[in-house]
């Protein structure tokens, strides 16, 4: 171990350019450019440390700013590249932008050809947890809104729900609830009163693009009707839950890296009956099946962490 760091503290200190970090991120590592250089470039044996040209890299999250100066300080080049790949294909590719420069201005830097060929192995150096790239961070909302859904007629409501992508995007899971304000159903001579409230378990998958967002999603949901007599002689309530399914879109746009503005299409279905009983006159028993479908419009807000935090 010893041994190699002497040797990359010798290549290094060799190199004709000294590789300064000015700010951000501190990838690529300027030791890691320095021994690249040496094995394109050679460096007159009299060079003193304190002669050599000066690069000085600003990592942004996306881009490297590269700027190389001479040993007065004057200006010889600089360059904005996309900041992609690991830390050591970074180091690469930055030593070929700042070697193209110091072979302008120091043709006698120019290494040979068979000694490039040589100096190649080293600089494909074993990937490690430093150079290897980040994994991709997880996503998260929490989305609350208004609804309008539609059964047998017309009905606003509201929704709550939570979505979580492990991956930031791609497969995910979504629970989400929502319920309408109540509806009135005639039951033969008279009238009922209910709705429908809704949990679902819903596997999605999201697609990102800027700052838009689409996901897709389906699953199970769990129905729990509510239904009140309105103009019987004596009004009764009663309820029934049932098993169902949904599915839909939601498409995101999202303000920042923590707030978002949503709108989602979807239906569901129940395939059990549900119905509403009432007596007439008499013993009569009357009936009517409430929808088993529909469809639901909602438009709100959601607080979480998007694609953009990555």
């Amino acid at each position: 171990m010893i041994a190699v760091s002497g040797v990359v503290l010798l290549a290094v200190a060799a190199s004709p350019v000294q590789v300064v970090h000015g700010g951000g991120d501190a990838c690529p590592v300027t030791a890691d450019v320095e021994l690249a250089l040496d094995s394109m470039l050679a460096s007159p044996p009299d060079a003193a440390p304190g002669a050599r040209d000066v690069a000085r890299l600003e990592r942004a999250r996306d881009t490297l700013h590269v700027e190389l100066a001479d040993r007065q300080g004057g200006i010889i080049a600089e360059r904005t590249i996309e900041a992609r790949g690991s830390c050591a294909e970074l180091a690469q590719i930055t030593a070929i932008v700042i070697a193209s420069w110091e072979s302008d201005v120091h043709p006698e830097f120019v290494r040979e050809p068979a000694d490039i060929v040589q100096a190649r192995p080293a600089l494909a150096p074993e990937p490690t947890a430093a150079t290897a790239p980040p994994r991709p961070a997880p996503t998260y909302d929490i989305a609350g809104g208004v609804s309008l859904a539609q059964a047998d007629t017309l009905a606003p409501g509201a929704s709550i729900g939570g979505a979580w992508f492990p991956r930031g995007v791609g497969p995910g899971l979504w629970v989400l609830g929502s319920g309408d304000v109540s509806r009135t159903v005639a039951v033969g001579s008279h009238e009922a009163r209910w709705r429908r409230w809704m949990a679902s378990l819903e596997a999605t998958r999201r697609w990102a693009r800027g700052r838009f967002t689409i996901d897709a999603h389906g699953g199970l949901t769990l129905g729990w009707v509510v239904t009140e007599g309105v103009d019987y002689a004596q009004n009764r309530s009663d309820s029934a839950v049932s098993l169902g399914g949904t599915a839909g879109i939601r498409l995101g746009q999202w303000l920042s890296r923590r707030a978002a503005v949503w709108i989602d299409l979807g239906g569901f279905y129940f395939p059990r009956r549900t119905s509403v009983y009432g007596t007439g006159g008499g013993t009569t028993v009357e009936e009517t099946a409430l929808p088993a479908w529909g469809a639901v419009a909602s438009v709100g807000l959601a607080l979480g962490r998007s694609p953009l935090s990555r």
